[in-house]
């Protein structure tokens, strides 16, 4: 396991996990959040390849639509 930080708070997430395996793991729809990985948006494109690393810094921001 490898401790990661998402949102400001500490978590574990398997060794090797993609971002994909992280937004699967939440039950997350990768169609309603934007990844900012160590402050930088990530594209979409990269998250089923894009390994994580021990100490990495994850926010994950929904979208939300409404009028």
């Amino acid at each position: 396991m490898m401790q990661v930080r998402i949102n400001g708070k500490a978590a574990e997430l398997p060794d090797n996990s993609t971002v994909k395996d992280l937004l699967l793991a939440r039950r997350l729809a990768p169609d309603t959040v934007i990844i900012e990985l160590n402050g930088e948006i990530v594209d979409r494109g990269k998250w089923e390849g894009l390994r994580l690393s021990p100490g990495d810094s994850l926010e994950i921001i929904r979208i939300m639509s409404g009028g």
